[in-house]
């Protein structure tokens, strides 16, 4: 008799009757950062688990984290998910069940009109082919003499969160959300991976910058610094090295384009985009980005494909059937996938890598209308967990 398979769906405190999978999965976790985790942050998740009979055997967890975003010359806060804990059981692996649990998770976060999701990945070769890509590459920072590492103080949390928001809404154009329940949370965090949160003060006691540290085999890591001081009188430094960190997927392109603005005057560009997974994002998208707001707009069109990069056909959405004519054909600019808009949108690759334009001086055309909109280029995600 077949035993019957099913997707589950988790919320809140539900999440921790997943623990036991975690722990099988990723034992090599301490139990206090196992702890932590499952009392600080699962609690707070959406899951998905693939059942078979009373068996958890594949997991994913969506960790829902504050984003600011910077959209125009102001920033909006938004809630974003991040993607964690994904694993199976390795006696059940390479039959699937990951496939199944991250394209329900995908649908889900879609349906909720979130414009992206992201993940730190520990082989990113398992999500390239779900159309993720890489957004940020994080920065190495060395010590000059390592500082003294004590538990904040109560009025530190404040003055530290004060410090943070108002550096990274300079410095960064994408970034979690940094108040005291942050920084009270991190601190946690840091502790059971040896670690702790040390801050830099200037003349009259005035916030300067911090640094997270982490410290486990012997080895110490530099997960954050943030620092407004002269260079020289910094504990930390950047070493010049970067290191790909954070992948993100666009999950709603409307979404997604609606944040972006123009530089000086609006833009208007047509974009066929390619979505394999969350076919809602399939198709051609109009879009009229202005320097105050940007209206986005899909053509409620099917692409046919008819030979070739100078021939595209395409099929009117009536009663889902049915042919349209080449009079009913559809004009766009450029095309890309959207893991290649979203490099472009989050600055991390330039827009004659991720977009095919039609030959000629269309091409000049088109890569100077985007060139005119701001792209989200300074992203800050340093999260594990």
């Amino acid at each position: 008799m077949q035993i019957a398979q099913w997707i589950e769906e988790l919320d809140g405190e539900e999440c921790l009757k997943l623990r036991g999978l975690w722990e099988e999965v990723f034992w090599e976790d301490s139990k206090e950062f196992t702890d932590y985790y499952f009392e600080e942050k699962a609690r707070k998740n959406h899951a998905f688990c693939l059942q078979i009979g009373e068996e958890a055997v594949s997991m994913l967890y969506l960790s829902p984290y504050p984003m600011r975003i910077r959209v125009g010359d102001r920033f909006m806060e938004q809630e974003i998910y991040y993607i964690v804990g994904v694993a199976t059981k390795e006696k059940y692996r390479h039959r699937g069940y990951m496939d199944r649990i991250l394209k329900a998770a995908l649908s889900f976060i879609r349906k909720k009109e979130q414009p992206f999701a992201f993940l730190m990945p520990a082989n990113p070769n398992i999500y390239l082919p779900y159309q993720f890509t890489y957004i940020y590459d994080k920065e190495e920072y060395l010590w000059k003499g390592k500082g003294e590492i004590c538990p904040l103080k109560e009025e530190e949390y404040f003055r530290l969160a004060e410090y943070a928001f108002s550096s990274l809404e300079k410095e960064a154009d994408v970034f979690i959300k940094r108040d005291e329940l942050y920084f009270r949370t991190m601190e946690k965090e840091l502790q059971v991976q040896n670690g702790g949160i040390h801050i830099r003060y200037g003349q009259g006691g005035k916030v300067e910058g911090y640094y997270f540290y982490t410290e486990e085999e012997g080895k110490g890591e530099i997960q954050e610094a943030v620092f407004s001081c002269k260079e020289g009188l910094c504990p930390v430094y950047a070493s010049g090295k970067r290191q790909p960190s954070i992948m993100a997927r666009i999950v709603d392109v409307r979404a997604m384009l609606s944040l972006l603005r123009a530089k000086r005057k609006e833009v208007v560009l047509t974009i066929l985009v390619k979505d394999s997974i969350l076919l809602s994002n399939d198709g051609v998208w109009e879009c009229r980005i202005g320097t105050d707001e940007a209206l986005i707009h899909k053509r409620e069109e099917v692409l046919l494909a008819s030979g070739g990069r100078e021939a595209y056909v395409f099929e009117k959405r009536e009663n889902g059937i049915g042919f349209g004519s080449e009079e009913e054909r559809a004009v766009f600019e450029c095309t890309a996938g959207v893991e290649g808009l979203a490099a472009w949108v989050f600055g991390y690759q330039k827009a004659e890598e991720c977009f095919a334009f039609f030959d000629g001086e269309d091409e000049q055309e088109v890569l100077g209308k985007l060139k005119e909109i701001k792209q989200l280029s300074h992203v800050f995600i340093n999260e594990i967990v």
